[in-house]
């Protein structure tokens, strides 16, 4: 396998014509009676689409048969890129199964927090599960948080761009206009998400700040500014209510999906 991006490649020409003649094939190979997701509903990844060739280094990088002649590049690129929005949407993240690590855990980490804290074997094994949890928790967070936001800004003409399908873009609106970076925390931001702000107006919210105050650190929740940048994308006219997620409603859902799903974290 080698990476490949229409976006970014520099060994064919692509022409814009020819690009959308084999996303079409490939939506009615895949939407076929006989393919992978049949009579699947690409009217949202269309959207998506039309963003990524207005600028196309936002088509992510995908991983493509190293064997794959050039005058094929861009039809098994687009059959992967097609399938990898077409799996999300099918398996959303509140009905996954969490995957065990792939890796052991240090046994030095333990040794050393046992001897700090004075535990006793069993102690410094539960102890060493919990985080196991608490971090597998952690991992399902970002995409229960998309999830979430999905379900209520999708009436608002917004489009949960699922699958990776734009380079560090997690959301759009129908126009393609406004394009939307999510980030659970404050902190987790990488280098790609941001160098691909540069130069762009593409917005980016982050769920939880923390607040000092007197040098006790507490949650910043900021919802309101998401809400208000769903509202500012309204049509003018529109009958709908304003926007009004909170902290409390995205707790509910992801305290249900894990009654739902209790196999969406692992102690492995």
């Amino acid at each position: 396998m080698a990476k490949f991006s229409i976006g970014t490649q520099k060994r064919i020409k692509i022409h814009d014509a020819d690009l959308r003649s084999a996303y079409s094939s490939e939506k009615t190979s895949i939407s076929s009676t006989t393919g992978d997701y049949p009579r699947f509903d690409f009217s949202n990844l269309d959207c998506i689409f039309e963003v990524a060739c207005k600028n196309k280094k936002l088509f992510p990088s995908i991983n493509i048969d190293k064997g794959t002649p050039d005058d094929a590049l861009v039809s098994s690129y687009l059959h992967r890129w097609i399938l990898s929005y077409c799996n999300a949407m099918a398996t959303l993240p509140s009905n996954r199964i969490a995957s065990p690590k792939s890796s052991c855990s240090d046994p030095v980490v333990k040794k050393m927090v046992q001897q700090i804290q004075g535990l006793s074997d069993d102690t410094a094994n539960n102890k060493e599960l919990a985080h196991i949890i608490f971090m597998s928790a952690e991992n399902v967070l970002g995409n229960l948080l998309e999830e979430y936001i999905s379900s209520c800004i999708k009436d608002y003409g917004w489009i949960w761009c699922a699958g990776n399908t734009l380079k560090s873009i997690d959301f759009c609106n129908s126009s393609g206009k406004i394009l939307l970076q999510i980030k659970n925390k404050s902190n987790s931001e990488n280098s790609s998400s941001s160098s691909v702000r540069k130069g762009t107006t593409i917005k980016k919210w982050y769920r939880l700040g923390t607040s000092n105050q007197n040098g006790v650190l507490s949650p910043d929740y900021k919802w309101e500014k998401l809400n208000k940048i769903i509202k500012a994308s309204q049509k003018k006219g529109s009958q709908l209510p304003d926007c009004n997620m909170t902290e409390d409603a995205f707790v509910d859902f992801v305290i249900n999906a894990v009654i739902k799903n209790p196999e969406i974290i692992t102690e492995k």
